[in-house]
C-alpha cells in the first residue's frame, strides 16, 4: 500500500474514524503476520504475534506522532 494512503487512514483513524481504522489493519496484515513469521519461525505463533500486535497498534495509535513513520512504528511493535 503506497505510503500516503497508509499516512491518510492513520490521521484518519486517529480521529476516531473506525473504517479508516479498520482498512489500515486489513491493509497492513499480512505485512505484520510475515514479519512476525519470519521472526518467529512458527505459523500459529506469528498468528497469535500478529492478534497481539495489532491490539496494541489499535491501542496506542493515538501516540503515533508521525503517520508517515507508521509501517516501521508497527514492525516494532510487532518485534517487541
Amino acid at each position: 500500500m503506497e505510503k500516503e494512503k497508509i499516512s491518510a487512514l492513520v490521521s484518519e483513524a486517529q480521529k476516531g474514524n473506525q473504517k479508516a481504522l479498520n482498512d489500515l489493519i486489513e491493509n497492513c496484515y499480512n505485512d505484520i503476520y510475515y514479519f512476525a513469521l519470519k521472526t518467529v519461525k512458527n505459523e500459529d505463533t506469528a498468528a497469535d504475534v500478529t492478534q497481539d500486535a495489532c491490539i496494541k497498534i489499535i491501542e496506542h495509535l493515538s501516540s503515533l506522532k508521525d503517520p508517515a513513520a507508521f509501517k516501521a512504528w508497527a514492525l516494532q511493535i510487532t518485534y517487541n
